[in-house]
């Protein structure tokens, strides 16, 4: 598995990289196919803040923690990412057992701001695949990357919805009309 750190200041040292890279190599038991992990160190006063976006599976999951210490974050993070990996791992499986479908080999092997002039600034881009699927998967990949809402194609009308969570931890759907 590729881990990939970017930093902008560069002040991620060799030891810290390597740490890193022990710590999230520890994840890959969970994947059949682990493409890479992606690392970004961000220092903001006093305070590191990291995040961890681990690719495989066709499943992009997602984690975020600060500290004073770089590694207590890298190891608050992968604390959280093994954790929703150990979620999704037994909720594919008790999917797949649902529908009466034998459960894949590699599973069971694994234990804004505005700006002045009144237009809105766009601080980060990114894209993503946007691939037909069910709600419940939807939630699923939603509990992985850690954000509040989820864009997908919903595979029974074929129209791009949005998935978000609420307050009271229920979801909620947002589907175009027409």
């Amino acid at each position: 598995m590729e881990v990939l750190v970017r930093n902008a200041e560069g002040n991620v040292s060799k030891r810290d990289r390597e740490y890193a890279a022990k710590k999230l190599g520890r994840l890959d038991r969970y994947f059949h196919s682990a493409q890479k992990v992606e690392m970004v160190h961000r220092e903001q006063g006093l305070s590191h803040r990291i995040e961890i976006t681990v690719f495989a599976d066709g499943f992009t999951i997602r984690g975020e923690e600060r500290d004073n210490s770089i590694q207590a974050a890298i190891d608050r993070v992968s604390d959280k990412l093994e954790t929703r990996l150990r979620k999704l791992k037994g909720r594919i499986i008790s999917t797949h057992r649902r529908r009466g479908h034998n459960v894949p080999p590699a599973l069971l092997e694994t234990a804004s701001k505005a700006a002045s002039n009144g237009h809105c600034e766009v601080f980060e881009r990114k894209s993503f695949l946007l691939k037909p699927m069910s709600v419940d998967e939807a939630a699923l990949q939603l509990e992985m990357i850690g954000h509040p809402f989820f864009v997908f194609r919903h595979e029974d009308t074929n129209q791009v919805a949005v998935l978000y969570k609420r307050k009271d931890k229920r979801y909620g759907l947002l589907e175009p009309e027409g």
